[in-house]
């Protein structure tokens, strides 16, 4: 019961984990009785045993990204010899955050990556011109961020990939070779319909589940608690609480010997 606690207080929010999750919780209350039935069949609860398993890896395989089983992703470097970490920026441009989160970021001299949902940067796009004139990169994370994109078909979410790429080189006049996919989800779906392109698909080894905390403080402190050499830092932009909780988080990398470095850079040292 702790476990799908956990996973409702984390991951509850969107289509696709909401099945995971209420998948596990039919499991947890059905698993009673077919215990009961397998002690009167025993190959069948091997059986059983084999196909939960199997199910959980699936399940995982497609919630974690950095399991890299259906789509190849950078989370970061392992074992890095430098003090450096990447940080990245989810779901904007957002009027409002985005312009804090890149004064703050320019006062400290630090190049970061946003990953832009499309349909944000029309009717946000002088905050997306800042982005650009600020030196960041851009990436790719589809047009429109629904919940269902890990549901769809391969053709449907190449039109979302491509749709972004369009808004993108509109108003940036490049197509970003970055991609991160909505809410981290990989599965084979997208597997086949990345095909088309040749993007850098990225993930994170840190993540300060900053859509659900209560305030700039608990992100910050969730971050710090995480980094290590090579890490790459998932924020969003569109948070209230984001620009504190970045200063902060500053603040305590220079304090303590690290470098911000663009993902490019990070990439290139495992080259």
């Amino acid at each position: 019961m702790l476990i799908i606690k956990f996973l409702q207080r984390y991951f509850y929010g969107t289509t696709f984990q909401r099945v995971c999750v209420n998948f596990l919780v039919y499991m947890v209350a059905d698993i009673h009785f077919l215990l009961l039935f397998c002690t009167e069949n025993g190959i069948y609860m091997y059986i059983f045993i084999i196909i939960l398993l199997l199910l959980a890896f699936l399940v995982w395989s497609a919630a974690d990204i950095s399991s890299g089983i259906y789509v190849k992703t950078f989370c970061g470097i392992k074992n890095c010899d430098e003090k450096v970490v990447s940080l990245t920026f989810d779901d904007g441009p957002e009027s409002g955050t985005t312009e804090k989160v890149l004064e703050i970021l320019k006062r400290y001299d630090a190049k970061a990556t946003f990953f832009c949902i499309g349909k944000k940067i029309e009717p946000n796009s002088e905050v997306f011109k800042q982005i650009i004139t600020f030196g960041h990169t851009l990436g790719n994370h589809s047009f429109r961020h629904n919940d269902n994109f890990s549901l769809l078909l391969p053709s449907r979410m190449r039109e979302e990939i491509e749709r972004c790429q369009a808004e993108i080189k509109k108003y940036a006049g490049y197509e970003p070779r970055s991609f991160r996919p909505p809410l981290g989800v990989t599965n084979p779906m997208l597997a086949i319909a990345l095909r088309k392109f040749r993007f850098d698909v990225i993930g994170w080894n840190v993540r300060p589940f900053d859509t659900s905390a209560k305030d700039a403080d608990e992100v910050s402190r969730r971050v710090i608690s995480k980094i290590k050499p090579g890490a790459v830092v998932l924020l969003h932009d569109r948070m209230p609480h984001t620009p504190e909780a970045l200063e902060t988080i500053l603040d305590w990398l220079y304090a303590n010997g690290y470098r911000v470095v663009p993902l490019e850079e990070m990439m290139s040292r495992l080259k």
